[in-house]
């Protein structure tokens, strides 16, 4: 335990709080019904977990800001836990442990990143699953930075939903549009982005995607009726990898299911074809790491947004082997 608490960035982390996680009363007798009865509280200075799915959120929109988007993803982890908390438990043999989130001072970002790998190894090396709540996609540099350092010599490789490539070229200082041209600067892992939206992606971010190799599908092909086809790519890709960090850009989504994120869009995916492409990947038993990123309260509808990422997380557990 003192491993993490000597690389503990105290100064970006928040321990988790029962104001996110409250619902509806229910009769004792029926046992613990919701979300909000069954999650575990755990400041991260005690050490994480054995075996639990752990919550990290990731308030920081400095990469968002950094980007010139629209900001608010910084409350995304607190919108996703209050709908999260709301939904009816059925996971009677799985456990979920709430870190609290790793938070940005001032405009460290950096220091944001460095905390949420320190704690993304943790839970990993303990035996769990992280499941990253954000915040900016920034986010993705320091979750895959926590996953490398516990993959060991295994063959890693990234899988992200997104309607962006986010391989913008470093000319200043990095941002929610730079995490995936960072990471493969620094390790040439296989990276497959599912969604990307030609109109949102320079020739440039092309040209990028093409030099360092990277498998995408357009949007116009995520769509359920294709999934044979993409089962046969997704296929070859993880035949030749041993695990995958999985990240999920809200924004991959159409604005119709998903309009609080920072660059919505009415052409992307529908929740079916994620979730059936989630089924398949988590049956494979390669998924370490998963994300939700983009996630802005502030431009949300009714919380639509918010109870999308919430299905979803709720979903990935239940896919989880046992």
């Amino acid at each position: 335990m003192e491993k993490w608490i000597a690389g503990h960035v105290k100064a970006a982390y928040r321990p988790p709080g029962q104001d996110d996680w409250k619902g509806r009363s229910t009769t004792a007798a029926h046992g613990a019904e919701y979300w909000y009865q069954n999650v575990v509280l755990k400041n991260w200075e005690e050490g994480p977990a054995a075996g639990s799915v752990g919550i990290v959120g990731y308030a920081c929109e400095e990469g968002v800001r950094r980007n010139q988007g629209r900001l608010g993803a910084a409350a995304g982890p607190q919108a996703l836990r209050e709908r999260l908390a709301r939904l009816a438990w059925h996971h009677k043999d799985k456990t979920v442990t709430d870190y609290g989130d790793v938070v940005c001072v001032g405009e460290d970002m950096e220091a944001a990143q460095a905390q949420l790998a320190l704690m993304v190894t943790g839970i990993i090396e303990a035996g769990g699953m992280p499941i990253v709540l954000g915040g900016g996609h920034d986010l993705a540099y320091g979750h895959f930075c926590g996953v490398r350092a516990a993959a060991a010599d295994q063959k890693l490789a990234i899988i992200n939903f997104d309607a962006h490539f986010d391989l913008r070229p470093l000319t200043g200082l990095p941002n929610s549009g730079t995490p995936f041209n960072q990471i493969l600067q620094e390790d040439l892992v296989d990276y497959l982005v599912l969604g990307i939206q030609q109109p949102a992606n320079t020739k440039e971010l092309f040209d990028i995607a093409a030099e360092y190799g990277v498998e995408y599908m357009l949007a116009q092909h995520c769509r359920t009726y294709q999934l044979p086809t993409i089962v046969q790519s997704l296929d070859r890709f993880l035949d030749r990898n041993d695990q995958v960090y999985l990240s999920i850009d809200l924004d991959g989504f159409s604005s119709a299911y998903a309009p609080g994120v920072s660059a919505p869009s009415p052409l992307g995916f529908s929740p079916a074809f994620v979730m059936a492409v989630l089924d398949y990947l988590m049956a494979s038993g390669k998924v370490v790491s998963v994300d939700l990123a983009e996630m802005n309260p502030t431009y949300d509808i009714d919380g639509h947004t918010a109870r999308l990422g919430a299905g979803l997380v709720d979903h990935l557990l239940s896919q989880r082997p046992d």
